[in-house]
């Protein structure tokens, strides 16, 4: 069982839960109990850069929110969430601020969170009701970096999505059109056979330079996915963003560890129509859409309409 958790907190309480990984504008902790492995993501270049809150909300399955105060950041925090429709989390937090918080979280998709006491034990108990889950069918993994291994190769970290990924599947570089094949998979260290949904992997890939594999690929079957350069999105805008989208207005859409400049070219209602500079990859992930002009940064999201 594994489980991706976007951490918005003192570092200090999620180093007494987890092991330090792996850094660039995101921070990865992990953690091994029993039959589950966590990767948390703290985004710690936040709240200068917005990229690396929407970048981690776009990948994770569930949140952890340690609410010391309520100001424009944890606003962002939230609206990311609510966004992404992370529907799983807990936030810690004392109990005179309980109120308030439950009347800003109302009829958002977050609405259901644990509210606890901020302390380690309910931390450590929230991380013990994590269910498994069923990874059937074919994987795809989003990547996240991408470098050379001397004597092995090219090798990129990312998350495995919607299934199961095995050794020596063949592997298409979304949106591009080059193929490759996965040599060998590493999940905390250790060489394995396959990887299911929710777990941070290492694979290293034949036949390819880190160049070819940005960040925010996709490496699926060849038929996978379909490609595109336009995009109608059914946004759900949560109702404290007053300023509606408007035509030719720029924009960046974050979805599965990709940022997207793109341009608005037609506003229906909730029915968002943009143009992309490049093609990327159509999933049935969330699309949010974040406009760095603005104050808060994220206009909201939604899935893709055929």
């Amino acid at each position: 069982m594994n489980y991706t958790i976007l951490s918005y907190m003192d570092e200090e309480m999620l180093k007494k839960i987890g092991k330090q990984g792996s850094e660039t504008d995101i921070r990865y902790y992990n953690r091994k109990s029993d039959n589950a492995v966590f990767t948390f993501l703290l985004p710690f270049k936040f709240p200068e850069r917005i990229a690396p809150l929407l970048l981690s909300a776009s990948v994770s399955d569930a949140a952890m929110v340690q609410v010391n105060q309520f100001d424009k950041d944890l606003g962002e925090v939230l609206l990311a969430l609510d966004a992404f429709n992370i529907e799983k989390g807990i936030f810690l937090i004392d109990q005179d601020k309980v109120s308030q918080l439950k009347a800003i979280i109302k009829n958002t998709s977050i609405s259901n969170y644990e509210i606890v006491e901020n302390t380690y034990e309910n931390l450590l108990n929230f991380l013990t009701n994590f269910k498994e889950r069923q990874a059937d069918g074919e994987g795809y993994i989003v990547v996240d970096q991408v470098f050379p291994v001397k004597g092995v190769g090219t090798v990129a970290l990312g998350f495995v999505k919607g299934g199961r990924i095995k050794k020596h599947d063949e592997m298409r570089v979304y949106p591009g059109p080059k193929m490759t094949e996965i040599r060998s998979i590493q999940v905390q260290d250790v060489d394995v056979d396959y990887a299911e949904i929710g777990t941070r992997v290492g694979v290293a890939l034949k036949g390819l330079n880190p160049d070819d594999i940005p960040k925010g690929a996709i490496l699926a079957s060849h038929e996978r996915f379909m490609t595109a350069t336009s995009l109608k999105i059914q946004v759900k805008r949560n109702n404290a963003i007053k300023d509606l989208l408007y035509n030719n207005q720029k924009i960046q859409i974050y979805t599965n560890f990709g940022k997207y400049p793109a341009t608005v070219s037609d506003v229906s209602g909730d029915k968002i129509l943009v143009d992309f500079e490049q093609d990327i990859a159509i999933t049935q992930d969330m699309y949010v859409i974040s406009h760095q002009d603005k104050v808060p940064r994220i206009y909201g999201g939604g899935k893709a309409l055929s």
